[in-house]
């Protein structure tokens, strides 16, 4: 049964990393847009600076699974490579189980915060008039999924090669 949650979740944070590179792409496509129309035709747009000041938040939520996933995360790891794989191995678990906890009260907080914006109304005062509760919903749906992916880091193997490694020979 865990196999098959694994894959479903697996599958999930890969589809919301694709979603994340297509948003970028979106991002660059608009600015520039934006960019052309303001300055070249002395014309801007409307829309242009609030989607994409929204599609940030996304941006860093929504395919943060997917950089845990892929191990893509920035570290500095000169002191725990060198450390006894037991060692290695509790920190892991203990960072596994603090981000789940963190991703908690992560969703909670914004749960809370996007069920009052739907409750109150609350939208932008632009010319769109976005419904805050849309960028707002994003943060519960980031965090929940990162929980899940730390809660399935929790059961992955700790790389055993890291131990004692050359440093010239990591980024």
């Amino acid at each position: 049964m865990r196999g098959g949650l694994a894959r479903i979740l697996d599958r999930l944070v890969r589809a919301l990393g694709f979603l994340g590179q297509l948003v970028l792409l979106f991002m660059v496509v608009t600015i520039c847009y934006d960019v052309v129309m303001r300055y070249v035709f002395v014309a801007p747009t409307t829309w242009s600076l609030e989607i994409n000041t929204f599609l940030i938040v996304f941006l860093a939520v929504i395919p943060a699974a997917e950089v845990l996933r892929a191990d893509a995360q920035l570290r500095i790891g000169f002191l725990a490579d060198r450390l006894p794989l037991a060692v290695r191995r509790a920190l892991h678990a203990l960072m596994c189980v603090l981000g789940v906890g963190f991703c908690a009260v992560m969703v909670w907080k914004s749960g809370l915060m996007s069920l009052q914006a739907v409750q109150y109304g609350e939208r932008m005062s632009t010319t769109l008039g976005t419904p805050m509760a849309i960028p707002y919903l994003f943060l519960p749906v980031g965090f929940g999924v990162l929980g899940l992916a730390f809660l399935g880091s929790l059961w992955q193997p700790v790389a055993t090669e890291g131990a004692g490694a050359d440093p010239r020979q990591q980024l």
